[in-house]
């Protein structure tokens, strides 16, 4: 879980709002879970952005998905 937050001011420094927000990251077996359950499949999974395969030591999980029909 990522938490962070983000501040919207005016060139002058007067704050206009504050946006706090979580992210939670799933594994690749989550993420195919929660895609099932949402009438979806793994098309491709890539573990960089060159299209590189998901290995232990890849920093992304980059899935494409497809609803199934």
């Amino acid at each position: 879980m990522v938490s962070f937050s983000e501040t919207t001011a005016r060139p002058g420094g007067t704050v206009l709002r504050v946006d706090r927000a979580s992210l939670r990251f799933l594994d690749a077996v989550g993420l195919d879970e929660f895609l099932a359950e949402s009438g979806f499949e793994v098309a491709a999974r890539y573990g960089d952005w060159h299209r590189g395969p998901v290995t232990s030591e890849s920093r992304e999980i980059i899935t494409i998905a497809r609803r199934r029909s």
